[in-house]
């Protein structure tokens, strides 16, 4: 007899094709019966009216806490992976996650800019203190990514040093290469090439925030886009582009032609997108410095600075900022809410063919610091990025239901089997996630196409609506609309190196 099974929903896969009234049966962990006829069952839940289809997975996600993966899961996501920015040392990384317990699957990329930093600044990578305290490798990188030489070409053998931490992070179970690229964008181009190689010939993904995010000549976007294609390109690596959104704002056109056409010739070329238009990162960042804003068309008032909500008067102001906390988190209005002509922009990249849904979720914040209290539900004073707990009820609802960007089934592709597809060299475990079919993993989400509906706003965090039945690994995350406090059944998603 089948532990749990589903009756009356609308079933969509996108692996197969399917689309219709479906039983689903869920036994240990996976799915084990899809029919037009109900079976047996130790419970049988009525879903008639909902949609079920795959967990969601974000291959993009900051948000690497209880409380940051919870309020995920309220968006509708089993999987969340820090691909982008990723980690170092990857064994530590892992094993914490799994000793604190994750509500949903979790994963990470091998960090390029912690073994950067370590390589060229002598900062040390993260390990447990006396107290048993970590400091993660986003905290790291946020506080030394004004280094004296991060963002600077490294020597040859500085080079080879950073590549052996990598290659070492891959063999440990890291999926695939994360690089900054951005936040270092005076390093190297055979370095970022070598890295290329060195993907290649291990078989896994380089997930890249592209070098340049300029909208005037010269380095512009496109030329930060086609390094990552020409990469491709010369080494035969899978290159994935993150957020194209926001790097490329209003080289969006171009940027899109050149993916298609490298596409169509046979490169590996993958893509990502939120349908946002402000960004979110440290206020640090190397392309937020005073004298470079105009070069992607914003203003020191266009930037919020999340510790204190203010909107950065001038240039000094932002200046002072940068010096004394450049880890402080703020967020970005790269493109006119108000504009037509860049929210068709917006909406290029996040309807362009195989782009993947993924958030660039950022952690919570409260006076500044990281939130890492797992207390539910989170402190009403903590703010993030809305994209942290709504890109998702964002695609499936407000794009499909009222926009009509995308039909139900290619939002629904793009959110689960499109990503795990991304992912199917690099992590083999991924092959059984993103479908609906009998021996995939139990990771599904069930919700009501009507309702769901994204609530957060750049002032204060809220969780999505409309996700009535989240499961992961056969566990009820969510149940009957309400997040199940205890439940932590997410597990590891690894590299092949592992």
């Amino acid at each position: 007899m089948t532990d749990l099974v589903f009756v009356g929903a609308r079933v969509i896969d996108p692996a197969s094709g399917l689309d219709a009234t479906r039983a689903v049966g869920v036994s240990d962990g996976k799915v084990t019966y899809v029919g037009t006829d109900p079976i047996p069952a130790e419970t049988t839940v009525d879903v008639s009216g909902l949609v079920l289809c795959p967990g969601f997975i974000d291959l993009h996600s900051h948000a690497q806490s209880v409380n940051g993966l919870r309020l995920q899961a309220l968006d509708g996501v089993t999987t969340s992976l820090d691909l982008e920015s990723g980690t170092l040392p990857v064994p530590l990384t892992y094993a914490v996650a799994a000793e604190e317990g994750r509500p949903i699957n979790f994963g990470y990329a091998v960090s390029w800019a912690v073994a950067r930093m370590h390589v060229v600044d002598g900062v040390p990578l993260p390990e447990r203190s006396a107290s048993g305290e970590i400091a993660t490798s986003l905290d790291v990188f946020q506080a030394n990514q004004t280094g004296a030489r991060f963002n600077s070409p490294a020597t040859e053998s500085e080079v080879d040093k950073i590549l052996a931490l990598l290659e070492d992070g891959i063999a440990q179970g890291g999926i695939g290469l994360g690089v900054l690229l951005g936040y270092a964008p005076e390093s190297g181009r055979g370095e970022y090439f070598r890295m290329a190689q060195l993907a290649s010939r291990l078989g896994v993904g380089v997930f890249t925030h592209s070098r340049a995010k300029s909208n005037v000549e010269p380095v512009t976007s496109l030329e930060g886009a086609l390094e990552i294609v020409g990469a491709a390109a010369g080494t035969g690596a899978s290159m994935h582009i993150c957020h194209l959104n926001s790097t490329s704002s209003r080289q969006i056109d171009e940027i899109a032609a050149a993916i298609e056409t490298a596409r169509a010739l046979g490169n590996r070329v993958t893509t990502e997108a939120y349908p946002y238009s402000a960004s979110s990162t440290g206020v640090g960042a190397a392309f937020l410095a005073p004298d470079k804003l105009h070069r992607f068309g914003i203003e020191p008032k266009d930037i919020t600075y999340l510790p204190t909500g203010e909107r950065i008067a001038d240039a000094d102001r932002l200046a002072e900022l940068r010096a004394t906390n450049p880890g402080g988190l703020c967020v970005i209005d790269y493109l006119r809410e108000d504009d037509p002509d860049d929210q068709a922009k917006l909406m290029r990249a996040v309807t362009l063919e195989d782009t993947a849904v993924a958030s660039d979720a950022m952690p919570l914040i409260i006076g500044g610091e990281r939130d890492l209290s797992t207390q539910w539900p989170p402190d009403p004073g903590a703010i993030a990025h809305p994209r942290s707990m709504g890109c998702f009820a964002r695609a499936v609802g407000r794009l499909t239901r009222e926009r009509g960007v995308f039909t139900l089934p290619e939002a629904v592709r793009r959110c689960t089997h499109l990503p795990a597809r991304i992912l199917e060299e690099t992590a083999p475990a991924m092959k059984a996630k993103g479908r609906v079919q009998v021996g995939a993993d139990a990771d599904l989400t069930i919700f009501d196409p009507a309702t769901v509906s994204d609530r957060a706003t750049y002032d204060q965090i809220a969780p999505s609506t409309g996700f009535r039945h989240v499961l992961v690994n056969g566990q009820f995350v969510v149940k009957d609309g309400e997040l199940l406090v205890d439940a932590l059944p997410g597990r590891p998603v690894k590299g092949r190196g592992c």
